[in-house]
């Protein structure tokens, strides 16, 4: 997935809601947190897109299990530590 270079909560918010591909997904949030971390963003975006991008990720494991036939065994969304 590509870097954009500034950080728009707006665009990347649109982006997470756009995208139905769950490695995707966890790119543009591997890319939030590496932002996050670089202090690059705040807590605040990183709050706003982890709002986002984990209620699909966990639809999307729903939806993927219920078609394997697999009990559903979705984990609490992943604490971050402050920086």
């Amino acid at each position: 997935m590509e870097s954009v270079d500034t950080f728009d909560l707006l665009e990347f918010q649109q982006k997470a809601r756009d995208l139905c591909c769950p490695k995707k997904l966890f790119q543009l949030w591997e890319d939030v947190c590496r932002r996050y971390d670089g202090r690059e963003i705040g807590e605040y975006e990183l709050e706003e897109m982890k709002e986002v991008i984990w209620p699909s990720l966990r639809a999307l494991a729903s939806i993927r299990n219920s078609v394997n036939d697999e009990p559903v065994a979705i984990e609490e969304t992943p604490k971050r530590k402050s920086a």
